[in-house]
């Protein structure tokens, strides 16, 4: 059944109809423009929720506020379709602060799932004209506190407490093309709110090789976190040639209780460092989503795998010497190779989603403060049986605000 509309709300895809969604990643444009590698990066005055132990920052002076946005451009294509949709968001808030020399926390809201998307599919079959459509809106939410721990030279851990809220609206309709009145045509609507919390955690352990040469391993985990939801459904006819006048309810549920389950997952990350000028990084993530249900029922859902790739070199490293601008800026690039969540077994299996980044982090002189910038391009799906292609450019900024604290200034 080709494909005729896809619509695309303020971030969405045709693939968001399954599932969650898009899954939100947790990487600012500092992590972005990397690859989304991460779980190897200590604070150095960023935010860093992907490994909660890196907020166990030994500036026990410094406050820390991050703002960013993500836009992006997109091309979606069919073996003999295509189309083109731009979006924009906000990505996240968040802040952290010292307790303790050897305890730093943080706080953060951004998205942990999206779903946007409006596809029509037409069909003649048994020369009976007909519309499948498919609606869906909304996404999950994340409110996140993390905490990270120095109990020891070198050892940092941490934990992320997540509170889970959010909608999400699906809608499938089977519309006939008819005048006679022989046919009824068919809606059923499906909202679920989700609001629970859940737990993951985080080590990070940095080997000092030799003089400037350092290996830091990371590692994050989360436990299945089976999340309490509400569930309203219902079904209803209507004559095709009666417009949306409902003449039946076939079936209703208000606010049925049940969980949304968010599987286990798990990621490890080895990374090299010289002289706070260059750091090299490897991640590794991986997540059960075979076993995730929705009020007891399964997706097209796959366990899926994400490896990627990324470095930052700054030519004066954290220097606060008097030196030329360029030598101060990070310059940083990536790749990522994704094997989603999305197992579409009948058209050709799982999904996957890969590309290349690269971007800047921009100091504000006289300043800890940084405005950092992320590009990538990648792509997701193919055009082979009868998949839809999305290839993709997206655009992140994010401030990241450092100030001392409890410091008294000897000039204005």
């Amino acid at each position: 059944m080709p494909i005729v509309s896809m619509g695309q709300g303020q971030v969405g895809s045709p693939y968001t109809r399954f599932g969650l969604g898009d899954l939100y990643q947790k990487s600012f444009a500092t992590s972005r423009a990397m690859g989304g590698t991460s779980y190897v990066f200590f604070g150095n005055n960023s935010l860093n929720f992907k490994n909660p132990a890196s907020f166990a920052r030994p500036d026990s002076l410094t406050f820390n506020f991050d703002v960013g946005f993500n836009g992006g451009y997109r091309a979606y294509n069919t073996s003999d379709l295509s189309m083109e949709n731009t979006d924009l968001q906000l990505s996240h808030l968040a802040f952290g602060f010292p307790i303790a020399k050897w305890w730093g926390s943080a706080f953060a809201i951004l998205p942990y799932s999206t779903r946007s998307y409006n596809i029509v599919s037409k069909d003649n079959k048994f020369d009976i004209p007909k519309n499948y459509i498919y609606y869906g809106s909304g996404g999950i939410n994340q409110v996140m506190w993390g905490n990270g721990f120095n109990p020891i030279k070198n050892l940092n851990l941490g934990v992320n407490v997540i509170y889970y809220f959010g909608k999400l609206y699906q809608e499938n309709s089977l519309d006939f093309d008819d005048d006679t009145g022989s046919y009824v045509n068919v809606k059923e609507v499906h909202t679920i709110n989700v609001s629970d919390f859940g737990f993951e955690f985080g080590m990070q352990y940095k080997l000092n090789l030799w003089k400037n040469n350092n290996l830091i391993i990371g590692g994050v985990y989360s436990i299945d976190n089976k999340l309490n939801s509400r569930r309203s459904s219902i079904v209803t006819n209507s004559l095709a040639t009666g417009g949306s006048a409902v003449i039946d309810t076939v079936y209703y549920s208000n606010q049925e209780r049940g969980e949304v389950i968010i599987p286990m997952s798990f990621g490890v990350g080895l990374g090299y460092s010289y002289s706070d000028k260059f750091t090299l990084a490897v991640d590794y993530s991986y997540q059960n989503w075979s076993n995730a249900l929705f009020f007891g029922v399964s997706d097209s859902l796959t366990n899926s795998s994400r490896i990627s790739a990324g470095f930052e070199y700054i030519p004066a490293g954290y220097s606060g010497a008097s030196i030329k601008y360029a030598q101060k800026v990070r310059y940083r690039f990536g790749a990522y190779y994704d094997n989603t969540y999305l197992n579409l077994s009948e058209m050709g299996g799982q999904i996957s989603d890969f590309g290349i980044s690269f971007g800047f982090g921009l100091p504000i002189k006289r300043s800890k403060s940084c405005f950092n910038i992320a590009v990538e391009l990648g792509q997701r799906g193919t055009v082979d049986n009868n998949l839809i292609r999305e290839r993709y450019a997206v655009l992140s900024l994010n401030f990241s605000f450092s100030d001392m604290w409890f410091v008294k200034r000897k000039f204005d």
